[in-house]
């Protein structure tokens, strides 16, 4: 997939395109009907479908005190974006410059800077420019008088109400995991860089990919079920998230722990990994002695690989 950073870059960018625009903050089902609408215009043109979105979120610039915690980072969104089948992503910063264009002149600006756009996809709900004062409406009658397009995409309704992000990561954050990947259209996950940890995994004989995810919206500490992915291949595991900092580690360094059952693949150390979260085993307890606490690993271990077996477990 082709990456851009600027929209001075999109005017080498061979038209005609479809555009979908938006935050996407989780890739959730609503954003995947917004990103089917523009892989299918841009089938029907013969064109090629993008994605405009923004790094940071925009509520870190507009209002950092009551930003959300992420559900995906950019490279992590990226990727979904592209498993979805967009060819194209520009992502620009979202700065307090960008923040302050009036609605008219942000479109000026993007189809001025990007002359293969030809159709702009959107959510109904999408708001834009100087304090949101754009909608879907004030974009459709736009575009019009600018002999462009524009496809406004109405939510996808789950129990009754619109899927949002808001509602997945409150879903996340208070474990409703099956509600989450209803929402989602797939289980959640995270993106994350493996990092040195304190290796007390490895002196009980089950090793750990330490992981620093890249989003920020995390499930409750405890023990889960995971399938775990990088770019070698995909392997069960079990994953730990603690509710307290991990020693030597810097301020805000969430680590999830993650042993991959059977892996023989090497160093991991610096490497990507994605994991997707199934069951929560149990929470989290403190243990007496490290014996205590290998037997206890050992039993979750047995009880994922029982699961992927599709059997009860112990």
């Amino acid at each position: 997939m082709k990456l851009r950073r600027a929209l001075e870059e999109m005017s080498r960018e061979p038209g005609p395109s479809t555009v979908a625009i938006g935050t996407f903050d989780g890739v959730h089902r609503g954003h995947q009907g917004v990103v089917r609408a523009a892989l299918d215009q841009a089938a029907a043109m013969g064109g090629t479908a993008w994605v405009l979105t923004f790094d940071p979120h925009p509520m870190k610039i507009l209002r950092p005190r009551e930003a959300p915690l992420s559900l995906t980072s950019t490279p992590h969104k990226i990727r979904l974006l592209h498993e979805l089948g967009i060819e194209g992503c520009l992502v620009l910063a979202f700065t307090p410059e960008l923040a302050a264009l009036d609605p008219g002149p942000f479109l000026a600006r993007l189809t001025g800077a990007w002359p293969g756009a030809r159709q702009l996809v959107v959510g109904s709900n999408w708001t834009f420019g100087h304090r949101g004062r754009g909608n879907a409406d004030l974009l459709r009658k736009w575009v019009a008088a600018q002999g462009l397009q524009a496809t406004i995409v109405e939510p996808v309704l789950w129990d009754g109400l619109a899927i949002s992000s808001t509602r997945i990561r409150r879903a996340v954050q208070e474990g409703r995991l099956d509600d989450a990947a209803v929402m989602l259209g797939r289980p959640y996950s995270l993106l994350g860089t493996v990092m040195a940890g304190r290796r007390v995994g490895t002196r009980l004989g089950f090793p750990t990919a330490n992981l620093d995810p890249h989003n920020e919206a995390l499930p409750p500490p405890g023990v889960y079920a995971v399938r775990a992915e990088m770019k070698d291949g995909a392997w069960t595991g079990a994953a730990f998230l603690d509710s307290k900092p991990h020693e030597g580690l810097p301020a805000g360094v969430n680590l999830v722990e993650v042993h991959l059952l059977d892996f023989s693949g090497g160093e991991l150390y610096g490497r990507d990994m994605e994991i997707r979260f199934g069951r929560r085993l149990r929470e989290v307890r403190r243990f007496d002695s490290l014996e205590s606490l290998r037997v206890q690993i050992a039993l979750d271990v047995e009880q994922v690989r029982a699961e992927a077996a599709g059997g009860p477990g112990p």
